[in-house]
């Protein structure tokens, strides 16, 4: 896959997972088990961006 196109769609998994998160903790609150999964869930996103940002 293009190195653009899979920051794109990086980027865009990450701002659907930062929606998700937001929704999850009004329901369940901030510090739920369901708000912290989001969460791990988006650092590894990022972290998966790092790598590809990375790459020559």
């Amino acid at each position: 896959m293009d190195k653009g196109v899979l920051k794109q769609t990086l980027l865009m998994e990450i701002e659907k997972a930062k929606e998700n998160m937001i929704q999850v903790a009004r329901e369940e609150g901030i510090a739920s088990e369901g708000t912290l999964q989001v969460s791990e869930s988006i650092d590894q996103l990022l972290n998966e961006l790092h790598k590809v940002s990375l790459i020559k």
